[in-house]
């Protein structure tokens, strides 16, 4: 079968990365690597334009897209896209809002929904589909036969040990690889080793995606990778890469064995960090860059609240080590919705304290999934399906201050940060280039049209955009969700009882 995988647009109100980083789709080139017996393409809209004229000249059979919550109405268009040109391109919606709510996909120009990870799972869906064989048999789908009604097949497992995965098929974007970078990381590849995560803290819904298991690569599965990969510059994009300090070892020998050069970005928590100065040391020596630190809050109070299950004490320590090696620090800080002036400036005393130059300012979010979510939901000041909003930018829960004043605040902390010539230079260590050179100029545009969003998004929340923000595209004249059973291999899902497809609805 002819298989097009492809990465959605950006929303219109989405803020922020897509101008100052822009990475490889490496979610769609492992679900990639199952369909050798395929022919398959990648299609990213991020750096790739005139998707319908490639719609038209490689003639699919399917089309598969995945996103998170902020993507799902661009997910919806593109289907509904396809539907207007050939409705027999049967159309697979799968990724991390898929497994927590695939019901947001329930609709007519949609007809397969993946549940878990798509790497075995989608190969077994292209191969039923191939030989017309039962989908129902396949575990782990679910099938859209109504306005937010879905008929499920068994559960599966979220995904089978990690070691088992085939390497993701990076050939299939080579055309593309300069497009790829993360700030100055350019160009960059990225590389999984761990999915999942082993805290608990009540925002984020990735523990829950794998059941609270998290699934890990052992060092000999991640080397193996690293020495495909031709970019010096290599993003790990797990929620925790620095967490395993048996693993770390037996990694870091193998690198030095097989002598790989390489610069490295990745995820830490704060306190591993402070408890395990060792670790940095060995790490900076490999050529560790930069780390990603989910410092989240400045008080005690505010990462209890969380249940972050450490301290400010350990996010000042985890900075102070990480500069002891002239490893750049990317720090992640959420801001609540209650912050008044005066929390606005602990939080910039705190930057400022900290040295910190790279910054991550994003308002506390409720999402589908985390721990939090159902106590806050009531409270959102958007619809749930408004899902370009939820993009962890935009503050979506009442304001002690006004809207737009909260807005204006937390640009001006990013502008006073970011925007300060002296303060990138003072800074910073292995990652930024001279301000003479162009790549650093670049990011400074980037960073000064994502300013020029958070100057207006307040107007984000206005009727008139909220309805842009929900929007998912043409109807499909004559399009229904019986078209689908057309196929063979739709046909017993027709034959489950209307009880069976309420119940579906209800369990969601």
């Amino acid at each position: 079968m002819k298989v097009l995988l492809v990465r959605p647009p950006v929303p219109k109100h989405t803020i922020g990365l897509k101008h100052i980083m822009i990475c490889e789709p490496l979610e769609l080139e492992y679900i990639a690597a199952e369909l050798l017996h395929h022919e398959v393409m990648i299609f990213d809209h991020l750096v790739e334009k005139k998707f319908l004229n490639r719609i038209k000249a490689f003639n699919p059979d399917v089309v598969v897209s995945s996103c998170y919550k902020s993507g799902t109405n661009e997910v919806v268009k593109l289907f509904r896209e396809i539907k207007h040109l050939d409705k027999n391109i049967i159309t697979i919606a799968g990724g991390v809002h898929a497994t927590l709510n695939p019901e947001d996909f329930a609709d007519a120009a949609v007809d397969i929904i993946g549940i878990g990870d798509g790497t075995l799972l989608l190969a077994e869906i292209i191969d039923a589909l191939d030989n017309k064989q039962p989908l129902i048999e396949v575990p782990g789908i679910a099938i859209p036969v109504g306005e937010g009604l879905l008929v499920k097949t068994a559960q599966r497992k979220y995904m089978p040990p990690a070691d088992t995965l085939p390497l993701p098929r990076r050939e299939l974007v080579s055309h593309l690889a300069h497009r790829y970078y993360y700030l100055m990381h350019k160009p960059v590849a990225t590389i999984k080793t761990t999915w999942g995560c082993w805290y608990r803290c009540n925002f984020c819904f990735t523990w829950r995606i794998t059941d609270g298991m998290p699934y890990s690569r052992s060092p000999e599965s991640i080397i193996e990778e690293l020495l495909t990969i031709k970019a010096k510059d290599v993003y790990i994009v797990d929620d925790i890469f620095l967490i395993n300090k048996s693993r770390l070892r037996k990694l870091a020998d193998l690198i030095r064995e097989h002598k790989i050069e390489k610069h490295y970005l990745c995820y830490a928590r704060a306190d591993f960090i402070a408890e395990n100065e060792e670790v940095i040391k060995e790490w900076s020596e490999l050529g560790l860059r930069a780390v990603f630190i989910g410092l989240d809050g400045v008080t005690d109070e505010e990462l209890k609240h969380m249940n972050k299950q450490s301290s400010a004490h350990y996010n000042r320590k985890a900075v102070e080590v990480l500069r002891k090696y002239e490893v750049d620090t990317y720090g992640s800080l959420i801001p609540g919705a209650d912050y008044e002036k005066k929390d606005w400036d602990r939080l910039w005393q705190f930057i400022e304290d900290a040295k910190l130059y790279y910054v991550n300012i994003s308002p506390a979010t409720p999402l589908p999934g985390a721990m939090d979510y159902d106590a806050q939901k009531s409270k959102l000041t958007v619809p749930v399906d408004a899902h370009g909003l939820f993009d962890l930018s935009h503050q979506l829960m009442p304001t002690k201050m006004p809207l737009k004043a909260y807005y204006r605040q937390l640009l001006y902390l990013y502008w006073k940060t970011i925007m300060n010539f002296r303060r990138a230079q003072k800074n910073t260590f292995r990652t930024l280039p001279t301000i003479w050179h162009k790549d650093y100029w670049n990011i400074i545009i980037g960073g000064l049209k994502i300013g020029r969003q958070f100057y207006f998004a307040h107007t984000h929340h206005s009727p008139k955009e909220i309805a842009i923000a929900t929007y998912k595209g043409r109807i499909v004249p004559g399009l229904t969700y019986e078209d689908k059973f057309r196929h063979p291999s739709f046909k017993n899902f027709r034959e489950q009882p209307l009880q069976n497809r309420i119940a579906a609805l209800e369990a969601v």
